[in-house]
């Protein structure tokens, strides 16, 4: 609606314009899609020309950058707007609780404790609830590892602010703040109390998105799947033609040494030109076939109540998120793997994909062993490894709820995995397919994978490698 109302004044209401796009800002910002979020405010801030606006927008703007962690950047912005004439005591506080709060974001050394409090007691003064609410987040992230009493104590006050508001994402906020500076024991009231937060938010969203949906099967999408897949059978085959004609090179070089060299380098390079090419074959033969099997009868199927006005909404519903679910689990299993600083947030994208409402997933202590610093082939065995246990536990394990836990002594970083399903039929766990894979893929990075089976009460997997 947003986009259309920018088609419709075409630049004839620049006041209705400007805020058409810090709508679809603060969208691409609720979607972590910042640097799409930063381009709006840029455009909304060309064309406005009321001022409280543009300082609205500049704030939003350097949060978007604070996102990004561009801190200089966003400290400049945050440095201009106070050397500005604020009318707003409001505004005026929250720019420098916001700067105080980058500035220790970029250097955890900076003392910024007198301008928190001070935006603190303004904020309190004001009643500005939603300002509370940052400035409480702000406190707590800066005692975390000064005072965790004190942190804790910012994380109650900012769910009890945020409960008082009815802002359900900062409550939720709030409670995974709290969860991770109390002992499990304690914290057990507050996460039941996300999982049905969640539920909530989830329950509406489906609501909402069903009502404003039409549901058409996209085969345009399907044939640049389809597409893509041809592109890397046919970057493999370059990648053998390349490694063909380097190997060639190499044989010239071994006639003039030894003759017996000259074939077993040739026979190597033939039995790899034809591995890589049926791998690739095999590769296209199974998506094809996951494509058929699995999405196509269920779109037919789905397309088909969709046309019975008998058909109970709930129904199709379910159907819509099967599919969802499954289009997810191919692109999760062939997808190229983000790797480097997000692929923390891409890892959580992961593990959110496959929390539904029959099957919640608990994270524990996922910040604390930082992902993001380590090297890409170990983010890329990590994901795999989950992918591979994610995939097992919709398909086959019946759990109701998993368990992920992280931490890390040291240099040696240890993951467990427990869900509450059936288990493994056997006591003994067969080592193939799917277990088989993870087992080769922890050894290339010299870890350790374990697997504890107790049929009909669940799977623990214990995973350990040095960062």
């Amino acid at each position: 609606m947003a986009v259309e109302s920018l088609k419709f004044f075409n630049g004839k209401e620049p006041k209705t314009m400007a805020s058409s796009l810090n709508c679809l800002a603060i969208n691409a910002k609720k979607r972590s899609f910042y640097n799409e979020a930063i381009a709006y405010y840029i455009s909304a801030l060309k064309i406005t020309t009321r001022k409280s606006s543009k300082i609205r927008f500049r704030n939003n703007l350097a949060i978007a950058h604070k996102e990004l962690k561009n801190y200089k950047k966003s400290i400049l912005i945050f440095e201009e707007l106070l050397q500005d004439t604020i009318t707003s005591q409001k505004t005026k506080t929250r720019v420098i609780d916001n700067l105080a709060y980058v500035k220790w974001l970029e250097n955890s050394d900076v003392n910024v404790l007198k301008e928190l409090l001070f935006a603190n007691s303004k904020k309190l003064q004001l009643k500005d609830n939603y300002g509370l609410i940052a400035n409480y987040s702000h406190l707590s992230d800066y005692f975390q590892e000064k005072n965790r009493k004190k942190s804790l104590q910012y994380a109650i006050e900012m769910y009890k602010i945020s409960r008082k508001v009815k802002s359900i994402q900062d409550v939720l906020e709030a409670i995974d703040k709290i969860v991770e500076r109390q002992p499990p024991e304690k914290a057990i009231t507050y996460y039941k109390e996300s999982i049905n937060l969640r539920d909530s938010l989830q329950e509406a969203e489906t609501k909402r998105q069903f009502r404003f949906a039409k549901i058409k099967y996209n085969y345009d999408e399907e044939e640049k799947l389809k597409e893509k897949f041809r592109n890397l059978a046919i970057e493999n085959e370059l990648k053998v033609e390349k490694e063909n004609s380097q190997k060639k090179n190499s044989i010239i070089i071994g006639i003039l040494l030894i003759s017996g060299l000259l074939f077993l380098l040739y026979r190597r390079k033939q039995l790899h030109k034809k591995r890589v090419l049926q791998e690739s074959y095999n590769t296209e033969t199974r998506i094809a076939k996951r494509l058929h099997d699995e999405l196509g009868n269920d779109v037919f199927n789905t397309l088909v109540k969709v046309q019975n006005p008998k058909i109970n909404t709930l129904e199709i519903i379910d159907d819509l998120d099967k599919i969802y679910h499954q289009t997810r689990s191919i692109s999760h299993e062939n997808n190229a793997i983000k790797t480097g600083d997000k692929f923390e947030s891409y890892f959580r994208h992961l593990v959110a994909s496959y929390n539904t409402n029959d099957c919640k997933i608990i994270i524990k202590g996922l910040s604390d062993i930082h992902l993001n610093n380590l090297a890409a082939e170990k983010q890329i065995v990590v994901y795999r490894i989950f992918n591979e246990l994610f995939v097992n536990m919709k398909k086959h394990s019946k759990a109701s709820l998993v368990m992920l836990t992280f931490t890390k002594k040291n240099s040696r970083i240890e993951m467990i995995y427990f869900d509450n399903g059936i288990g493994f039929e056997k006591e003994n766990i067969v080592h193939k397919n799917g277990l088989k894979n993870m087992e080769t893929r922890i050894k290339t990075i010299n870890g350790t994978i374990n697997f504890e089976n107790k049929p009909g009460k669940g799977l623990k997997v214990s995973i350990h490698f040095k960062s």
